[in-house]
């Protein structure tokens, strides 16, 4: 009875490990080649984990692989991206610029898989010439789609919002089809699209109205501008820049100020068009390529005149500070602005023929034509003592002098908007 038990799981076991159960398939080392070239292979593997979607991986690595035998029949300079969906295989197909398009294939299908415990490994196969006639029939469809967009984008009678829509949807289309990056399209694709953006930015026309009035550095409530785009629905799309200090734009009215002048004499004011703004719904990709072929801006230079500044103080302190002021801006008797001492500089004299100077008072920073108070400082009182009264008064003026230059200079600069 031993003997017959012994002999049914001898043979038990040597069915199980028979011959050609763990035998891995050829097509792990080496991929088969179609020699009619019908089709074409994708060859996947990865690393058996019971915790990851390791079958999944093992997919997504043979139609990477699958993708590169494709790529080659199709593309010389590009990439083949795909991933998997329920409805079949999304292959998107992308240049290093990350232009993109989308296309079906329905003749994947997966024809082995083969697993020795530690490596899953799986076999795509797919029709190629089947896929070629797919997508040159689809190529032929978009390119007429996009001649459509591209007639209505060049049409003169249409408003420019209106064409810049029909834009996009040209360039997006082509992103999608990879026509900006498939040497057989991209040319003709490329010429297209410029000559319709180029229709479009001529028929563009705006311009900035600044009054003719003195601009003063640090004064940004003296400048007022408007700007006019010649249509009036793209106007919520444009966007100000400046070559110094901070200018915002109104859409709502056109009205352009300035926050801060900044410390440039000449500013130049653009205006551009927010293309992320004007077609939101675009690609990255589509709007990346239309900036980087859009020509159009507006813009101008306006000219601001160094800070000036009146400078009102007692007689005996005028020169000192007067000096001080001038390290920072220009002393003139017609400045918009006034710098006021509001303060004295009085001796008293001490035991034993000594005397003492002191300078006391606060710095008031006002409109010359309105007295509206910028900035006032904190008191400040410096004095010194000496045998000699001139000697006294000058140390006094001195350390007036440094105070001014390193504490009273430093807060005038900030209280003004550059």
């Amino acid at each position: 009875m031993k003997k017959i038990l012994l002999t049914v799981w001898t043979a038990l076991l040597l069915t199980a490990c028979g011959p050609g159960k763990n035998l891995a398939p050829e097509w792990i080392s080496a991929k088969p080649i179609d020699a009619s070239g019908t089709y074409v292979y994708g060859v996947g593997m990865s690393y058996v984990n019971p915790n990851s979607a390791y079958q999944q991986a093992a997919r997504s690595n043979a139609l990477a692989d699958l993708a590169q035998e494709v790529e080659s029949q199709i593309y010389d300079e590009t990439r083949l991206l795909q991933k998997e969906d329920a409805g079949g295989f999304g292959s998107s197909f992308s240049s290093e610029t990350l232009t993109r398009s989308h296309i079906k294939l329905e003749e994947y299908n997966q024809v082995d898989s083969y697993s020795d415990g530690l490596r899953y490994y799986t076999l795509y196969r797919m029709d190629l010439p089947r896929f070629l006639a797919i997508k040159a029939e689809a190529d032929q469809k978009a390119q007429l789609w996009i001649a459509e967009r591209l007639a209505l984008a060049k049409a003169s009678d249409q408003e420019l919002a209106y064409r810049w829509n029909m834009l996009g949807d040209a360039v997006e289309k082509s992103v999608s089809r990879n026509f900006l990056t498939d040497p057989k399209f991209a040319v003709a694709t490329k010429s297209s699209l410029i000559q319709a953006l180029r229709s479009i930015e001529q028929e563009m026309a705006g311009n900035f109205l600044i009054p003719e009035t003195v601009l003063y550095l640090g004064m940004p409530d003296q400048f007022s501008a408007a700007y006019r785009l010649s249509s009036p629905a793209l106007t919520p799309h444009l966007k100000l820049t400046s070559s110094s200090g901070s200018f915002k734009f109104n859409a709502d009215n056109g009205a352009v100020y300035c926050t801060s002048t900044g410390k440039e004499n000449a500013v130049h004011l653009n205006m551009s068009l927010d293309i992320d703004a004007l077609l939101p719904s675009l690609s990255s990709a589509g709007r990346h390529w239309i900036r980087s072929q859009m020509n159009w801006s507006n813009g101008t230079t306006v000219f601001f005149q160094n800070t000036s500044i009146i400078v009102v103080a007692p007689k005996e302190l005028h020169a000192e500070i007067s000096r001080g002021t001038a390290v920072k801006f220009n002393i003139d008797e017609n400045a918009p602005l006034t710098l006021s001492f509001i303060g004295e500089l009085h001796t008293l004299t001490l035991a034993k023929n000594r005397y003492k100077t002191t300078i006391d008072g606060r710095f008031v920073l006002s409109y010359t034509d309105t007295q509206g108070v910028i900035w006032t400082s904190q008191r400040l009182e410096d004095s010194a003592i000496s045998s000699s009264i001139d000697a006294a008064r000058n140390s006094a003026k001195n350390t007036f002098a440094e105070n001014f230059d390193f504490f009273v200079l430093p807060q005038l600069e900030r209280s003004l908007g550059y």
